[in-house]
């Protein structure tokens, strides 16, 4: 029997969508941001983000850009949002904090707005430091900003342009019990749409009609947008490790990559299965088993105070003696941009320990790795759930009663 995805949500315990991350909690961001930037003698701060890495300005006003990017300029006057003016209604619609401004490098290119007026960036700086910025702290990771606007700021003359990305990357990194909450949001309908996923799956569907069970799940319980496009990767495919669901159609006994990421009130918590279409052959199991007893090992040494390297060393000690290295470190950070916080990944050389009031994923990727009867180019395995370590320092998983490994065309 075909899975009913709509009346699989209709079963689903709903969800409160009115919990959300309060006003007061930007306010109270923004605050501190300026109390930094004015200790560390900067007149000025500026933020940039897209709707790829919405990260910095996420975090700072709640406005979470779609094709047109965004800033955030922080001073001792305030914090003003930049953008175009297609994006204006949304911005305001959605901003916890700040005044939204039009500026000309932020407008669609080629696009031509009559009556719109745009303000110039110097202008904007000095609004919101009050005087002639001399010394501007850039807040977002270099790779992230553009030339365009590292440019503009350049041309400001008697202006001593500075990196200070780790601000943001050390304010963003220790999440508030709000955050934590709104990734647990995220987790459980992350959850949801990871069983959808495995509830619908069976040899004959195209990768993409099992991703779009997940897609509908996300958004039907609320998600604002997926922190990553859904990931199904089977087959030949499946060593593929960061691939979009494609029109391949499922084949009896193909490993299945799963991977999706509902984002809640700009927060994403991913999560990550490994599946077989229909039955899976004794090499399968053995491999996704030992891959697993590895895994549950790696979960016992997330702890508070604990060493953050040894979740990855212990993990590859059990893997590596067979054949199975995990591709990347198996600790990443999570929040407001998917796998890209800029802090928070640990690896087996990493030299500091687990802090209270953090979140991050416990990722386990193994790709294109040959065992026993099994062709490395069609092997592709990961294992993936949200991990927090509350302000009281207890770890917790996330992912809402869900197994590590599941029979496909079954609901959990």
């Amino acid at each position: 029997m075909a899975f009913d995805v709509c009346s699989f949500v209709k079963n689903l315990e709903p969800i409160d969508l009115e919990r959300k991350i309060p006003k007061s909690e930007y306010e109270s961001r923004i605050k501190t941001l300026q109390e930094i930037l004015n200790n560390r003698g900067f007149d000025v701060g500026i933020a940039f983000g897209n709707e790829l890495r919405p990260g910095d300005t996420g975090w700072l006003t709640g406005y979470d850009p779609q094709i047109e990017p965004t800033a955030a300029v922080i001073g001792k006057n305030g914090i003003f949002v930049l953008g175009g003016p297609e994006g204006e209604a949304y911005a305001k619609e959605t901003m916890m904090a700040g005044t939204f401004i039009n500026v000309l490098e932020f407008k669609i290119p080629e696009e031509d707005y009559p009556g719109y007026e745009f303000m110039p960036l110097n202008k904007i700086l000095f609004e919101a430091a009050g005087i002639e910025p001399k010394k501007i702290g850039i807040l977002t990771l270099p790779s992230i900003l553009p030339l365009e606007i590292f440019q503009l700021l350049k041309e400001i003359p008697n202006t001593e342009i500075i990196d200070a990305s780790e601000i943001l990357l050390d304010c963003r990194y220790q999440k508030s019990p709000q955050e934590l909450e709104m990734m647990s949001i995220a987790a459980r309908i992350s959850t949801y749409a990871m069983k959808a996923m495995i509830a619908a799956i069976r040899p004959g569907l195209r990768e993409l009609e099992v991703a779009a069970c997940a897609d509908y799940v996300m958004k039907a319980m609320g998600a604002d947008r997926v922190g990553i496009s859904t990931i199904v990767c089977s087959g030949w495919r499946a060593p593929n490790v960061i691939g979009r669901a494609s029109n391949k159609i499922i084949e009896e006994g193909d490993m299945i990559d799963l991977t999706v990421s509902a984002r809640y009130d700009g927060l994403a918590s991913c999560m990550g299965r490994t599946v077989i279409a229909g039955k899976a052959h004794p090499d399968q199991l053995e491999f996704i088993d030992i891959a697993i007893k590895a895994y549950e090992k790696g979960i016992e040494a997330i702890s508070y105070s604990k060493p953050a390297s040894e979740v990855d060393r212990i993990v590859r000690s059990i893997l590596d003696p067979q054949g199975l290295s995990p591709l990347y470190s198996l600790v990443h950070g999570i929040g407001w941009t998917e796998a890209m916080e800029g802090k928070g990944a640990a690896t087996q050389h990493s030299t500091w320990n687990f802090p209270k009031g953090i979140a991050f994923m416990l990722d386990l990727g193994i790709f294109g790795r040959s065992f026993k009867s099994l062709d490395k180019n069609h092997v592709g395995l990961r294992i993936e759930n949200p991990f927090i370590i509350d302000h009281e320092g207890n770890t917790k998983c996330l992912t809402v009663d869900l197994p590590l490994y599941c029979e496909t065309g079954k609901i959990y």
